[in-house]
């Protein structure tokens, strides 16, 4: 009967052991912080550098990434967290955080539990693109004419004048053949350029990261689009091309493709949308296709 008499003291420990709380995650405390660049705007990447105490428990240095061991920001996230890691230096341990921020003035980077370590906030600032005290400049003063040279100059500007009407009178038939020459060769130009560039990505589909490839594609179709539909394609986002209206373009359903298209490459560049091969493929023929039927409209005069 001896052996039972130890079943109390066995059920004392596994009762201890079961009861025990698990271990705490060490608590990053931030002793020094700075950012790189000192001064960035909306959209710009930066990375905050922290000089951290650890208390509560011990750690090992660690690296982590969006997608891979940190959380894949979703398509609204401000700020657009990237990376996280922890390294031991001289002055003790470094935090550094890689982040994009998306709204202006002040923001905050989220509190964190990453391998077993306990991040607070830290808050930032996004720099204005006016710097302190901006204001409009001066009206431009009238400009002085030099003394006593006031007959001279106003006719020798009558005299240009009168000349250059007679050069403009006797070339103006001239005038529309060349227009329509230039023009010409503007649009097989850019349509060229277009075919070009949709070529040579269509070789690089298999090799290039899926965001360098959208990034030259969006590219390649904006400058097409400035240099034959909207001289401001390249400053637009899809949003604000979406907003605008069907008469700026030369088809109808012409400018939601647009949209769409560009909207699919920033999706994939900074939402962390996947693509594969055939992805790309669509995409490609997508810009082929609105280039070819912008050009058929340009050419019918529609």
């Amino acid at each position: 009967m001896r052996p039972f008499r130890a079943l109390p003291a066995l059920a004392l420990l596994l009762a201890l052991g079961l009861g025990a709380s698990p271990a705490r995650a060490a608590t990053a405390k931030v002793d020094k912080l700075a950012f790189l660049p000192a001064s960035y705007h909306v959209g710009e990447e930066v990375e905050a550098l922290a000089l951290v105490r650890l208390e509560g428990g011990e750690l090992q240095p660690f690296s982590v990434k969006a997608g891979e061991g940190l959380p894949s920001p979703g398509p609204h996230a401000d700020p657009e967290l990237r990376s996280v890691s922890l390294s031991k230096v001289r002055e003790g341990w470094e935090l550094r955080i890689r982040f994009v921020p998306w709204s202006p003035e002040e923001g905050s980077l989220p509190a964190l539990e990453l391998r077993g370590l306990s991040i607070p906030a830290l808050a930032y600032r996004v720099s204005s693109v006016l710097g302190p005290g901006a204001r409009d400049p001066a009206p431009p003063k009238p400009q002085l004419d030099p003394p006593g040279s006031a007959i001279y100059l106003y006719g020798f500007a009558g005299l240009a004048l009168f000349l250059g009407f007679v050069v403009f009178a006797s070339a103006a038939w001239l005038i529309p053949a060349a227009l329509r020459l230039l023009a010409r060769r503007k649009a097989t130009q850019a349509r060229r350029d277009l075919g070009r560039s949709l070529a040579w990505l269509a070789k690089e589909k298999g090799k290039a990261r899926p965001q360098d490839f959208y990034a030259a594609l969006a590219r390649a179709f904006r400058v097409y689009m400035a240099a034959r539909l909207l001289p401001a394609a390249p400053a637009l986002t899809p949003k604000e091309l979406q907003a605008l209206g069907e008469d700026v373009f030369p088809v109808p359903g012409l400018r939601d493709e647009a949209a769409a298209l560009l909207a699919e490459s920033d999706a994939v560049r900074f939402a962390g949308l996947e693509a594969g091969e055939a992805m790309m493929g669509e995409a490609l023929a997508r810009a082929a296709r609105l280039g070819d039927v912008a050009e058929e409209a340009l050419d019918a005069g529609l």
